[in-house]
């Protein structure tokens, strides 16, 4: 049996979701187990301990207001270093799955389950939607704020890995977020960067300008955490405004019951709702981590065990250790 780790907290709406969005997918999945951690009493009010469900008792985790380094010492009880223990002791567990705070889990990543030898820091990567309906990975989104050159080669090398376990039969076209496709275009960091990426045995294909990430002019966006933040925040933005517009439109020429603009809102609902396409995932930890949304809802934990399991099946860490070895 394959067991999936669930932090029950952080989600915005409270435990419910997260633990009855990994119920249902205990009733999709064939040969999985879930261990879930957090408050016993507040599981038990959707589930009782069996073969395929176990839980990990604590009341305590890790607020997003908090600072996230307390997870490196004195917090041992906490829901993530509780979950990275667990994921890092029992070979069942294939990985772990939380909508808690993004810094705790990566500073957790590195002191309490381990990285791919080689690695200072994971790089968080995220499935950005594209017009026409296909999606491109970015990375880093969020993890890493200030990155080095090299540090951007590694993203470039596992967001490569990365897209190739998703869509094994691909090859992958890596591009580096500057502010023009001219190879002398960007900061003294992205021109450092274009010099060691290019060497790379990957389909590079240089520099890439912001209009071009959701046209699908690339596979693999590479950036540092800072622009790639405010990249996935910008897109989920551009969803909910395009959502406005049309159903805004449709209430000014009174066609709120016509069915093609039901059908293009529930295209857009589709394309934007991260929800349904999984989690942001750590590339470079030893175990798979994956971030659910903050607004996480039933259908994220589906999705985010959905992506876990194909990774899995596609050998995945592996892929990404070889890479980074062959450096």
């Amino acid at each position: 049996m394959k067991k999936v780790i669930v932090d029950i907290y952080g989600a915005d709406n409270g435990p419910r979701p997260i633990i009855e969005g990994t119920l249902n997918a205990l009733k999709i999945f064939d040969d999985l187990g879930v261990v879930f951690v957090g408050n016993g009493d507040i599981i038990k009010e959707y589930c009782e301990p069996s073969d395929k469900i176990q839980i990990i008792e604590t009341d305590d985790y890790i607020k997003n207001e908090e600072n996230p380094q307390v997870i490196f010492t004195g917090r041992d009880n906490c829901s993530i270093a509780l979950g990275y223990k667990r994921l890092k002791d029992d070979d069942e567990c294939i990985g772990m799955l939380s909508a808690g705070s993004t810094g705790a889990l990566l500073i957790g990543s590195i002191c309490r389950l381990g990285l791919i030898k080689g690695l200072k820091t994971p790089a968080l990567s995220s499935n950005l939607p594209l017009y026409n309906g296909e999606t491109a990975c970015l990375v880093d989104c969020g993890a890493n704020i200030q990155c080095t050159a090299k540090d951007l080669m590694r993203f470039a090398v596992m967001g490569n890995a990365f897209r190739e376990s998703i869509k094994p039969e691909s090859t992958p076209r890596v591009a580096l977020m500057s502010v023009g496709r001219e190879n002398n275009k960007g900061t003294p960091l992205i021109n450092e960067a274009f010099s060691l990426i290019k060497e790379l045995p990957l389909n590079f294909i240089g520099n890439m300008e912001g209009s071009d990430f959701v046209t699908g002019y690339a596979d693999v966006i590479v950036t540092d955490g800072y622009a790639g933040n405010i990249i996935l925040k910008n897109t989920e933005a551009t969803g909910a405004v395009a959502r406005g517009i049309v159903s805004a439109l449709a209430e000014k020429y009174n066609r709120t019951d016509d069915e093609l603009i039901e059908n293009i809102l529930n295209e857009l609902t589709l394309a934007f709702d991260f929800n349904r396409r999984g989690g942001a995932t750590f590339l470079g930890t030893k175990k798979t981590v994956i971030k659910m949304h903050g607004c996480a809802t039933e259908q994220t934990p589906i999705a985010c065990i959905d992506q876990l399991l194909r990774l899995e099946k596609s050998g995945f860490s592996q892929k990404i250790k070889t890479a980074l070895e062959n450096l």
